[in-house]
């Protein structure tokens, strides 16, 4: 007879759970998949369900069935502001990152990742959900895949639960992404899927039934380690999320990569080590002045629109300088500061 625990508990990576819902108290019950009786149970549950499985992180003939084919479609994906940091982002620093406006992804959602903001998608980040029925009863599938759209195109994984389940490193800040790792996957690339979070459940009754696995499941500030081919060469970057507990919430909030081929970069990381000299730059923007303050020496900058056209340009004086901006409209501006003796760049993001 297989035995339940009650205990109150957020379901962590590799559990089968069970879920009984008591009016408006939640009570989880579980087994870790990875012992022999709570394996045995996923293998028996899975069988059960097989006939109404919707979608796995396995094989399937329709990789991009989710991917867009206009460029307008996946540039409005991106956001206009995401748009303009892809008219300013300089690849001659060695890390180039890209802070968007968090992208709250839901529910049959997905995210188009252009690494490199060239307007071409190097990864997709969907949401599938599913609601059919088994025995009479409700079930529900949900997954929240990620897609690599070219063969190059890979993520560090976890080591797979069985054949060609691949299931991304939720890494935590610090963490090296490099050609170290040897856990590098894109699941055939043909397969095409990559389970970041996957579960069913089945209510009977009000009691509910089901398995939930993946790294992201209830994570804060975790990130997918990443690489993709760009002109031939392989470059290695990241994309940080928050997934709620079933991978029906989700947030994009940035991503970055180096832009030197095969070079290292750490989960999280913003600046190489030339940017390093304007880490220290503060920007306070108030009364239609944006005011610089800690500028190392001979700095230039440019002001963006979201639409991506230049309003304002020049060079800074000293360590302290006042861009003047009372003939624009409010709203979301991006300034670019470059300082011109490293050659290191500073992308940020102004509200006037």
């Amino acid at each position: 007879m297989l035995q339940v625990y009650q205990k109150i508990n957020i379901i962590s990576k590799r559990q089968v759970s069970l879920l009984k819902t008591d009016k408006n108290k939640a009570v989880f019950y579980f087994l870790p998949c990875r012992t022999l009786l709570g394996h045995y149970f996923f293998v028996i549950l899975s069988k059960l369900l097989e006939p109404f499985k919707f979608i796995h992180m396995g094989k399937t003939t329709q990789k991009n069935f989710f991917l867009k084919d206009s460029l307008s479609k996946r540039l409005a994906q991106y956001g206009a502001l995401a748009v303009a940091i892809a008219g300013v982002t300089d690849a001659s620093g060695q890390i180039v990152y890209t802070d968007i406006t968090d992208y709250n992804g839901g529910v049959n959602t997905d995210y188009l990742l252009d690494l490199n903001n060239d307007a071409i998608i190097d990864f997709e980040i969907l949401q599938n959900q599913s609601i059919t029925t088994y025995a009479g009863y409700p079930l529900t599938y949900n997954s929240l895949l990620l897609v690599p759209t070219a063969i190059g195109n890979e993520a560090l994984v976890d080591d797979p639960l069985a054949g060609n389940f691949a299931y991304p490193f939720a890494l935590n800040s610090g963490d090296v992404i490099s050609s170290g790792q040897s856990a590098w996957n894109n699941n055939g690339f043909s397969a095409g899927y990559m389970s970041l979070n996957w579960n069913y459940s089945l209510d009977v009754n009000g009691t509910i039934y089901g398995a939930i696995d993946g790294n992201f499941t209830d994570v804060t500030d975790k990130f997918i380690g990443l690489r993709f081919e760009l002109n031939g060469q392989t470059h290695y970057g990241w994309a940080r999320l928050d997934v709620n507990i079933d991978g029906t919430t989700w947030v994009v909030k940035d991503y970055a990569f180096n832009s030197t081929p095969g070079a290292a970069i750490n989960a999280g990381q913003t600046l190489g080590v030339a940017e390093s000299n304007v880490n220290n730059i503060k920007i306070v923007a108030s009364d239609k002045n944006i005011s610089l303050f800690n500028l190392p020496n001979d700095t230039s900058y440019q002001l963006f629109s979201t639409s991506g056209q230049s309003v304002a340009k020049g060079n800074t004086t000293g360590s302290t300088f006042v861009i003047e901006a009372n003939s624009f409209a409010s709203g979301i501006y991006i300034l670019e500061l470059n300082d011109i003796i490293t050659n290191a760049v500073l992308t940020k993001k102004i509200v006037l």
